[in-house]
């Protein structure tokens, strides 16, 4: 949805009389739409298997036990102008989450996440996983929209009563195909709280517990994984927080 669909909704609302603060907390995203009929090829974004990285790379590993591939961004293949979202390069991200033993790291902790920026792709070849079991792999595409916040906890001066909550929560839902989306606002399962690290984060990729996937963050709850502004800027993912929930 863009933003003149987005308003014309509103209007037509029984929550038109917020116009003005929805219009100011809105937030470019992108939904993130799993392909079944595609095949994976070499370099395109896709979730779960194993990654395309630079001829020659080693699989990243935390205290010498080897991450999870959670999946890869090509971002040559996102259309939207409207993000601060580099215009080419593959990203590749990691997470240390063991489908067979105890997790060394909680979700929250420095070092769960694991990223990999490849700005030049001309010379990628995927790399075997070094774990037991490698999960399905499923091609991603992308669907430009706009967020707004999730809950009263990640705004301030929140203007709805708890009737309006409903209207809102509606409209929201209304925005995304897909609950898993790149940018916007964070969003979750349990959490009574704003899960962004501070005001100079916000929030990179949201995605859901999916069982053909083996994600299962928190028991069927949600991974959102943060950067900081200045960082994504400069195409620098070396220090990226999560939580779940």
């Amino acid at each position: 949805m863009n933003t003149n669909k987005f308003l014309e909704t509103v209007i037509q609302s029984d929550i038109s009389q917020h116009k003005e603060f929805l219009m100011e907390v809105i937030r470019p995203a992108i939904d993130i739409l799993k392909n079944e009929d595609s095949e994976p090829h070499l370099g395109c974004s896709r979730f779960g298997g194993a990654p395309d990285l630079p001829v020659g790379s080693e699989w990243p590993t935390y205290n010498m036990k080897p991450y999870r591939f959670l999946g890869q961004i090509n971002f040559s293949e996102i259309t939207s102008a409207e993000t601060d979202l580099p215009k080419s390069g593959l990203l590749s991200l990691f997470v240390m989450d063991d489908f067979e033993e105890e997790y060394d790291l909680e979700t929250w902790e420095e070092g769960y996440i694991h990223a990999i920026f490849t700005p030049d792709t001309t010379n990628l070849e995927t790399i075997v996983s070094p774990n037991s079991i490698v999960g399905k792999s499923t091609v991603i595409e992308f669907s430009p929209t706009i967020d707004i916040p999730y809950d009263e906890y990640q705004v301030k001066n929140w203007p709805f009563t708890e009737e309006e909550n409903d209207i809102y929560s509606e409209i929201r839902e209304s925005l995304h195909k897909s609950s898993d989306y790149l940018l916007g606002y964070p969003s979750h399962c349990t959490l009574a709280y704003d899960p962004t690290p501070g005001t100079e984060w916000i929030s990179l990729l949201t995605i859901s517990s999916d069982d053909d996937l083996e994600w299962y963050w928190h028991d069927g709850d949600k991974l959102m994984i943060f950067i900081k502004w200045e960082h994504l800027k400069n195409l620098d993912f070396s220090s990226l927080k999560a939580d779940a929930g």
